[in-house]
């Protein structure tokens, strides 16, 4: 693969230049993982991890909390947008999401954007993001939202809640 090892280890083989990669704040502090990934920008999902490279890196800080109160809705579009005008501006660019686990808000702002500029369903997006990253797990709450805002995009709801958890059953079963 002519990969890094330490970016192999991090999950990163699988994405594709035109995608973000999800990681954790230990992986997004890492400068030889973000020069090895040719990383320009970063999106930081967290309330309490400082952007580690403020000076040579853009970022977008979305201080959010993975739990059942936090309203992903108004994020969902600017992260959207940030990781879309990151990747235009920039044929070389790349950008890295990631929140404190790299599971749940990543995720979410990640499927926020394969749903708005890939025009995927949420169903779609998340089953493409779980076979390149398989430890995406938006919890509940982000689920929900993200139905809302799948139904604002396309002007009704292509996915139900009932559809992701058939999924996920069956993709428990396939693991057993």
């Amino acid at each position: 693969l002519g990969m890094d090892p330490v970016i192999l280890l991090g999950g990163f083989s699988a994405f594709h230049a035109l995608y973000p990669f999800l990681c954790t704040p230990r992986m997004a502090s890492n400068f030889r993982i973000i020069k090895n990934l040719h990383i320009t920008h970063v999106v930081n999902a967290t309330a309490n991890c400082p952007d580690a490279f403020p000076n040579t890196l853009c970022y977008l800080k979305l201080c959010l909390s993975d739990d059942a109160q936090q309203d992903l809705l108004k994020a969902l579009p600017l992260a959207s947008r940030f990781i879309n005008s990151a990747l235009m501006a920039d044929p070389a660019g790349r950008v890295l999401v990631h929140c404190s686990m790299g599971r749940s808000r990543s995720s979410a702002l990640t499927l926020a954007f394969l749903m708005e500029h890939r025009r995927w369903s949420l169903l779609h997006a998340l089953r493409w993001l779980k076979d390149r990253r398989a430890c995406t797990a938006p919890n509940i709450n982000f689920l929900r939202q993200l139905l809302t805002y799948e139904e604002l995009l396309f002007g009704s709801r292509l996915t139900s809640l009932n559809d992701i958890q058939e999924e996920e059953t069956a993709g428990e079963n396939v693991e057993k």
